[in-house]
């Protein structure tokens, strides 16, 4: 069973390992910008998706046609089965 005191020490270490990623944020920050003009075009679209998927832009879901279509109500779309009509 942990006691107060290791629980305080370890609450501690946590909040010190906090601080120092907090800090390293701006330099992480800019080693991904660098990296978007990297030679190589992989490393050039990892860094844009890291840094668009920390801003909050992850990426789409698929969607079928007809479901897009539907969603913006564009064309007439009917709930029931197409073939159904042909037989």
């Amino acid at each position: 069973m942990a006691t107060a005191e290791s629980q305080s020490d370890s609450a501690a270490a946590t909040e010190q390992a906090r601080d120092e990623l907090q800090e390293a944020i701006p330099k992480a920050a800019e080693k991904l910008t660098e990296l978007l003009d990297a030679d190589d075009e992989r490393v050039q679209i990892r860094a844009a998706e890291a840094i668009l998927d920390r801003a909050g832009l992850s990426k789409a879901k698929a969607v079928s046609s007809r479901t897009a279509q539907k969603e913006v109500g564009g064309g007439s779309m009917r709930d029931s089965d197409p073939l159904g009509d042909l037989m």
